[in-house]
Order: C-alpha cells, then sequence, then structure tokens
C-alpha cells in the first residue's frame, strides 16, 4: 500500500473514532426521542468539516463491518473503497481488500 493509500484510510479511522464519541454522546437521547445521530463524515480528506444525519440502527449496522464508513455523497474515493449502499444525504462505502481494509480493520476500536 502506497504512503498516501495509508494516510487515506488512518484519516477516515479518525473520524470514525470521533463519530464513536458522538454516538456515546447521543445514544440517550437519539434512543429515547427516535433522533438521528449528527454525525461527521468519515472520508478520507482530513480537512473535511461536512456533517451528516443518520438513524441509529443505520450507524450501528455500517460499525458492524470494520471496513465501511459512513460519508457525504461525493466524497467517496474510489481509489481505495467502493460505494456500497446509497442513501438520502450518504453513502457507505467498503474499504478495498488489502492495505485499506487492513487499516480500517486494525484500528476499530470495536473489532
Amino acid at each position: 500500500m502506497s504512503e498516501p493509500e495509508r494516510r487515506k484510510a488512518a484519516n477516515e479511522a479518525v473520524f470514525r473514532e470521533v463519530n464513536e464519541r458522538i454516538e456515546d454522546l447521543q445514544r440517550e437521547f437519539a434512543l429515547a426521542e427516535h433522533e438521528p445521530l449528527h454525525i461527521v463524515c468519515e472520508c478520507d480528506q482530513l480537512d473535511c468539516v461536512e456533517r451528516l444525519s443518520v438513524t441509529l440502527d443505520t450507524y450501528e449496522r455500517v460499525r458492524g463491518d470494520s471496513a465501511c464508513f459512513v460519508v457525504v455523497p461525493g466524497h467517496e474515493d474510489p481509489d481505495i473503497e467502493a460505494v456500497v449502499e446509497t442513501a438520502v444525504g450518504y453513502v457507505v462505502v467498503r474499504k478495498n481488500a488489502g492495505g485499506p481494509r487492513d487499516v480500517a480493520e486494525a484500528t476499530d476500536q470495536r473489532g
């Protein structure tokens, strides 16, 4: 895996960790009020500040696969990932096999 690919995968892992903290803070409210989680885009662009909303069920389903991330439409990177789901306001991407997926799995705090 090239250095730029490794860096991109690591950037996404950082955003995923931020979203884990957001989920921890919002979980009780979201469950009680059936409100969406407001998370940061998990794309590989370190300067991305986009936010999106997903249901708690969607977030948990995506997080069930260490290689998957939720990103704003247009932020997917075909060099290291493939779109596996498209929805209103977000897409789900899965890291390609090899280096990008290895980094995603190794940095998954739940895994």
